[in-house]
């Protein structure tokens, strides 16, 4: 599916002088992005963000994740976004929508002939539902530079994360889950055991420090990503590499390559697919997404 979207890219008709293709958003089509915030009065509908995951012990996972970006001062961009997921029979909950961003993004500098662009964005993430814990709250840094051969993108970001802990049933022990609906298996607590989760990889978390209620920590990523562009077939693309980790739960650092294209379909009109291995970490997975971004000016 993927090799046949990148091959149409170089046969497709031309799409016009548009230039929302080269627009990279985080996750549309892979994580790390350049440091152009919307154009002011411009308005962004990613609606139809689609993620499916393939994790260990042959399960799957479909998110959605629809966004909305306004620009609305210069070189400054709002947006809001949500993500639900729908996983396999034994999870619960099966599907939910698990909370709602809230962020913005500034171009600090543009780029010129001697050095990049430097952008700066934040996100106020709160979680939704009975068992939601805290907000969390990320900050990131974005650089991109131009080459003649296409562009370079460094991106890190720092926040928190917050997880719930069920308290346990009388007599019962305390079942800990993995961090962002990690791959592994979930092993009870019992009376003088240590709590452990264990991986497809065989390796194992050690999260005594876990207590039931809400637990919080530290969440910093770190990138570099690389794209080139056809502009008289409107297509760009791009991979990536990136690492992250969950401070204080003795999870490993993770680390995600990544390659997808985007295509000016329409004047108005941009589609977007990746690929993406999971390849170090807790244990390893794969991951396709898919997405349309339709672009509107609003002028007043």
């Amino acid at each position: 599916m993927t090799i046949a979207f990148l091959a149409g890219c170089f046969v497709s008709a031309n799409a016009g002088a548009q230039s929302e293709y080269r627009n990279i958003e985080g996750g549309r089509p892979v994580r790390i992005s350049d440091a152009t915030p919307t154009e002011r009065h411009a308005l962004d509908l990613d609606l139809t963000t689609i993620r499916v995951d393939r994790l260990s012990l042959g399960r799957y996972r479909l998110q959605v994740e629809p966004r909305v970006s306004y620009g609305i001062l210069p070189r400054t961009d709002i947006s809001v976004r949500a993500l639900a997921f729908y996983r396999e029979p034994s999870a619960i909950p099966r599907g939910t929508v698990a909370g709602v961003g809230i962020g913005g993004e500034y171009l600090l500098k543009m780029e010129s002939l001697r050095s990049p662009a430097i952008g700066i964005a934040g996100e106020v993430w709160a979680p939704t539902g009975p068992n939601a814990s805290r907000p969390a709250y990320s900050v990131k840094g974005l650089v991109t530079r131009s080459f003649p051969a296409g562009r370079v993108h460094l991106n890190a970001s720092y926040g928190t994360y917050a997880i719930r802990i069920p308290a346990p049933p009388p007599g019962q022990g305390t079942l800990i889950p993995p961090v962002v609906d990690g791959p592994c298996m979930i092993s009870p607590l019992t009376e003088g055991l240590k709590p452990r989760l264990f991986c497809m990889a065989g390796a194992s978390l050690n999260v005594a420090a876990l207590q039931p209620g809400t637990n919080t920590g530290v969440h910093w990523l770190a990138g570099i990503g690389a794209d080139h562009a056809f502009p008289l077939r409107s297509i760009l693309i791009i991979g990536d590499m990136f690492t992250e980790r969950y401070e204080g739960i003795g999870r490993p650092t993770d680390w995600t390559a990544e390659l997808g294209g985007r295509m000016q379909v329409t004047p108005r009109l941009v589609a977007d697919l990746g690929i993406g291995r999971h390849f170090r970490g807790v244990s390893t997975s794969s991951f396709v997404t898919f997405g349309t971004t339709i672009n509107l000016a609003l002028r007043p």
